[in-house]
Protein backbone atom coordinates (compact mmCIF):
# COMPACT_ATOMS: atom_id res chain seq x y z
CA UNK A 1 0.00 0.00 0.00
CA UNK A 2 1.38 3.33 -1.21
CA UNK A 3 1.67 5.57 1.91
CA UNK A 4 -0.36 8.59 2.19
CA UNK A 5 1.76 11.94 0.92
CA UNK A 6 0.47 15.83 2.07
CA UNK A 7 2.38 18.84 1.45
CA UNK A 8 3.21 20.90 5.01
CA UNK A 9 2.49 24.17 3.08
CA UNK A 10 1.00 25.20 -0.12
CA UNK A 11 2.86 23.77 -3.00
CA UNK A 12 4.38 26.32 -5.65
CA UNK A 13 6.37 25.20 -8.68
CA UNK A 14 9.78 25.66 -7.80
CA UNK A 15 9.00 25.51 -3.87
CA UNK A 16 9.49 21.82 -2.68
CA UNK A 17 8.98 22.14 1.07
CA UNK A 18 6.76 19.18 1.86
CA UNK A 19 6.14 16.47 4.00
CA UNK A 20 5.59 12.75 3.27
CA UNK A 21 3.59 11.19 6.22
CA UNK A 22 3.62 7.53 6.22
CA UNK A 23 0.42 5.93 7.97
CA UNK A 24 2.19 4.13 10.13
CA UNK A 25 4.99 6.68 11.23
CA UNK A 26 7.94 6.04 13.18
CA UNK A 27 10.91 8.78 13.67
CA UNK A 28 11.15 12.14 11.66
CA UNK A 29 14.10 13.06 9.72
CA UNK A 30 14.54 16.58 7.89
CA UNK A 31 16.38 16.79 4.55
CA UNK A 32 17.63 19.89 3.61
CA UNK A 33 18.75 20.43 -0.18
CA UNK A 34 17.98 22.95 -3.02
CA UNK A 35 18.21 19.88 -5.42
CA UNK A 36 14.62 18.96 -6.04
CA UNK A 37 15.89 15.55 -7.57
CA UNK A 38 17.76 14.97 -3.90
CA UNK A 39 14.78 15.76 -2.05
CA UNK A 40 12.65 13.03 -4.43
CA UNK A 41 15.24 10.56 -4.12
CA UNK A 42 15.92 10.97 -0.42
CA UNK A 43 12.41 11.48 0.33
CA UNK A 44 10.88 7.91 -1.38
CA UNK A 45 14.11 6.02 -0.05
CA UNK A 46 13.36 7.28 3.89
CA UNK A 47 9.73 6.92 3.31
CA UNK A 48 10.16 3.66 2.13
CA UNK A 49 12.22 3.10 5.05
CA UNK A 50 9.31 3.93 7.19
CA UNK A 51 10.57 7.50 8.55
CA UNK A 52 8.19 10.55 8.36
CA UNK A 53 10.12 12.88 6.20
CA UNK A 54 10.21 16.69 6.37
CA UNK A 55 12.21 18.85 3.58
CA UNK A 56 13.75 22.68 3.08
CA UNK A 57 14.99 23.83 -0.13
CA UNK A 58 17.87 25.45 2.09
CA UNK A 59 19.63 26.48 5.09
CA UNK A 60 17.39 29.23 6.08
CA UNK A 61 14.02 26.80 5.50
CA UNK A 62 16.07 23.63 7.65
CA UNK A 63 16.46 25.97 10.51
CA UNK A 64 12.45 27.59 10.25
CA UNK A 65 11.42 23.78 10.43
CA UNK A 66 13.74 23.00 13.09
CA UNK A 67 12.16 25.72 15.86
CA UNK A 68 8.48 24.42 13.99
CA UNK A 69 9.65 20.60 14.60
CA UNK A 70 11.13 17.84 16.50
CA UNK A 71 12.87 15.79 14.25
CA UNK A 72 15.21 12.88 15.04
CA UNK A 73 17.86 13.45 12.30
CA UNK A 74 19.05 15.63 9.54
CA UNK A 75 20.17 14.83 6.24
CA UNK A 76 21.94 18.33 5.21
CA UNK A 77 23.33 19.35 1.87
CA UNK A 78 26.40 21.80 2.72
CA UNK A 79 26.29 24.05 -0.30
CA UNK A 80 22.60 26.12 -1.39
CA UNK A 81 21.32 29.58 -1.41
CA UNK A 82 20.09 31.44 0.99
CA UNK A 83 22.12 29.58 3.72
CA UNK A 84 24.88 26.72 3.57
CA UNK A 85 24.57 23.56 5.36
CA UNK A 86 27.71 24.47 7.22
CA UNK A 87 26.14 27.64 8.78
CA UNK A 88 23.05 25.52 9.49
CA UNK A 89 25.25 22.88 11.48
CA UNK A 90 26.85 26.13 13.55
CA UNK A 91 23.47 27.66 14.31
CA UNK A 92 22.35 23.59 16.08
CA UNK A 93 25.52 23.39 17.50
CA UNK A 94 24.64 26.42 19.86
CA UNK A 95 20.87 24.69 20.42
CA UNK A 96 20.98 22.09 23.61
CA UNK A 97 19.93 19.08 21.98
CA UNK A 98 20.79 18.55 18.30
CA UNK A 99 19.86 15.77 16.20
CA UNK A 100 22.29 13.21 14.77
CA UNK A 101 23.32 15.41 11.26
CA UNK A 102 24.57 13.52 8.10
CA UNK A 103 25.90 16.07 6.12
CA UNK A 104 26.00 15.50 1.80
CA UNK A 105 28.56 16.79 -0.86
CA UNK A 106 30.07 15.81 -3.73
CA UNK A 107 33.93 14.14 -3.14
CA UNK A 108 35.85 16.85 -4.02
CA UNK A 109 34.68 19.02 -1.01
CA UNK A 110 35.88 16.77 1.50
CA UNK A 111 37.72 19.30 3.59
CA UNK A 112 33.73 21.01 3.81
CA UNK A 113 32.51 17.63 4.85
CA UNK A 114 35.32 17.46 7.44
CA UNK A 115 35.03 20.54 8.53
CA UNK A 116 31.68 19.69 9.09
CA UNK A 117 32.81 16.59 11.37
CA UNK A 118 34.02 18.74 13.17
CA UNK A 119 31.23 20.91 13.87
CA UNK A 120 29.23 18.40 14.68
CA UNK A 121 27.82 15.88 12.18
CA UNK A 122 27.82 12.69 12.87
CA UNK A 123 28.67 11.15 9.81
CA UNK A 124 28.90 11.87 5.49
CA UNK A 125 27.47 11.02 2.21
CA UNK A 126 28.90 11.37 -1.33
CA UNK A 127 26.64 12.84 -3.83
CA UNK A 128 25.97 10.77 -6.05
CA UNK A 129 23.88 8.93 -2.90
CA UNK A 130 24.54 5.44 -3.08
CA UNK A 131 21.04 4.05 -1.99
CA UNK A 132 22.77 1.29 0.26
CA UNK A 133 24.64 3.66 1.83
CA UNK A 134 22.04 5.54 3.03
CA UNK A 135 20.00 3.00 4.41
CA UNK A 136 23.15 1.68 6.10
CA UNK A 137 23.99 4.99 7.69
CA UNK A 138 20.34 6.51 8.65
CA UNK A 139 19.24 3.28 10.25
CA UNK A 140 22.81 3.64 12.34
CA UNK A 141 22.46 6.98 13.21
CA UNK A 142 18.59 7.71 13.34
CA UNK A 143 17.24 4.45 15.31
Amino acid sequence: MQPFIQPVKRFRWGDFSMCYVPMKSQKCILIVDDDADVLLFLGDRLNALGYEVLTASNGKEGADALQDQIVDGVLLDLYMPVMGGLLLLEQLAQSSAIPPVIIMSAPEHRSELQLGIVKGAKDFLFKPIAPDELTNKCKRLFH
